[in-house]
Order: C-alpha cells, then sequence, then structure tokens
C-alpha cells in the first residue's frame, strides 16, 4: 500500500484505540493524523478513555465536533462537548431526526467533520485506517464503500492483521488503564441504532439519559425509531420491566464501542 497521508479513524472504542496504538508504535513513511469526532452524546468514559489514549500517545489525537456555522472545530479534552450540543445543533438546522434508514448523525458528525479538517489542512487525498475487526465481516464492504465515493482510500489493518474482539479484549487487560464501559453502554448513549433489549438496560440503570431524547422528539415532532418515541419506550419498561428483554442485534454503524 502506497505510504501517503494516514488518516486514523478513532472511534473511542477498544478495537479502534488497539488499531491505533499499533500503527503509531510501527513506522509509517508519510504523515499520521489521528482523529477522534465527538457528538456531545458518548459516555464520559469513552471521552476519558480518548483521553488516556492522548496522553499515552503524546497528544497525537485531534478532538473535533461538528459546528453549524463553520462545519468543524477542534476542541480538547476539558473543552470537549458532553452534552449534545453538537448533535442537537445538527438537528436544529436540519429540523428533522435521523433515523435507521436516513443516518446523517454519523455522516454530518463524524465522517465529514474528519473529511472538513483533513482538508483544512490541505490534505485532497489520503488514506482513512478504520478500526472494523477480522470478525466483523458485515461491516468490511460497507465501510470499503464510502471511501470509494470520497477523497480517501480506506484501510482496514485488523481485518489485515486477522485480530478479533478476544484478542482485543486480552491486549487492553494488559495495559494500564481500559475503556470502563460494557459492551451495551457505548457509542452514543441511546443511539436508535442499538437493539431495544440495549436501550432498556440503559434506561433502567440511567433514566436521565432519555431526557436529551425526548427533548429532540418533542422539538421535531417525530421519533428517532419508527413508531416508538423514548417517551413511550420509558413508560413501557416502567410498567413492565421485562419488556424488550430478549436478543435484538443492533445495525451496524460507524461508531463502535468494542
Amino acid at each position: 500500500m502506497e505510504k501517503d497521508v494516514l488518516m486514523i479513524s478513532f472511534s473511542g472504542g477498544r478495537s479502534s484505540a488497539y488499531m491505533t496504538d499499533r500503527i503509531l508504535n510501527t513506522r509509517w513513511d508519510g504523515e499520521v493524523v489521528v482523529c477522534f469526532a465527538n457528538t456531545g452524546k458518548e459516555a464520559p468514559e469513552t471521552l476519558d478513555f480518548v483521553h488516556a489514549c492522548d496522553l499515552h500517545w503524546q497528544g497525537k489525537v485531534h478532538w473535533l465536533e461538528y459546528d453549524a456555522l463553520t462545519r468543524f472545530r477542534e476542541v480538547s479534552y476539558e473543552t470537549a462537548s458532553r452534552k449534545g450540543e453538537p448533535f442537537e445543533a445538527l438537528i436544529d438546522k436540519r429540523e428533522y431526526l435521523p433515523n435507521v434508514v436516513w443516518r446523517f448523525c454519523t455522516q454530518d458528525l463524524k465522517i465529514r467533520v474528519i473529511k472538513r479538517f483533513m482538508m483544512s489542512l490541505g490534505h485532497k487525498h489520503w488514506t482513512n485506517a478504520v478500526g472494523i475487526r477480522y470478525d466483523e465481516p458485515a461491516r468490511w464492504a460497507k465501510t470499503r464503500a464510502i471511501g470509494e465515493r470520497e477523497r480517501w482510500d480506506t484501510w482496514l489493518p485488523l481485518v489485515d492483521w486477522r485480530i478479533t474482539r478476544p484478542m482485543v479484549l486480552d491486549y487492553w487487560r494488559a495495559m494500564p488503564f481500559d475503556l470502563r464501559l460494557e459492551h451495551y453502554q457505548g457509542n452514543c448513549d441511546l443511539c436508535f441504532l442499538k437493539g431495544r433489549n440495549k436501550v432498556r438496560r440503559l434506561l433502567l440503570e440511567q433514566p436521565e439519559l432519555a431526557a436529551w431524547w425526548i427533548r429532540q422528539e418533542e422539538k421535531v415532532g417525530g421519533t428517532f425509531r419508527k413508531g416508538l418515541s423514548v417517551q413511550r419506550f420509558m413508560d413501557l419498561i416502567r410498567t413492565s420491566p421485562a419488556l424488550f428483554d430478549y436478543e435484538d442485534p443492533d445495525i451496524e454503524c460507524f461508531c463502535n464501542s468494542d
């Protein structure tokens, strides 16, 4: 593979961090840029993990966020949004909600933010390293297809290295720090792409998470999930806590906690 500008899409998850750590510890002939795009709805533990990684990598991470006026802004661990501000600004601008069919949150809050940042550095083309693992074949083609329509070539190092989830977990157990989240707690807290069982567990443990999502639905007059508002979801599990207690797979997304 040609050693041009390498942009690492650091999601804030364990697999992505493993990939980044391994690349940064390997000699790369060209420039390496590490980007983390914050939506403001990541769990606090995710931001703590990104910060710990950044300290470990001696300040290599560019913390980025969507901005309705400037299209993106560079922030830091200390100044990063923690109350959903970038996500809410995007919803306010579009005046409707993202959903399973039209996932503009991932596109605008992460992919395009990083693209605009790279272009602001003067890069016209780059290689995009994404932390999708060897044991996630359903995500390979979809991720590569995005790059084919854009300014970058997509590289999946963990696929080439045949890295699986158990290998990643073993790696972080041996490190002095780790992502302090369970598998169902990562990504944007109540992401509509999460299975209903995961959302049920989160709402039973942290019911305060619902407020932001309810406010967005009420403001726009729509729902993130077809036919089921967050308020209705809350009402249902308050009445029947075991409701949705079944295996309900996530819908694949650009974001990932593991």
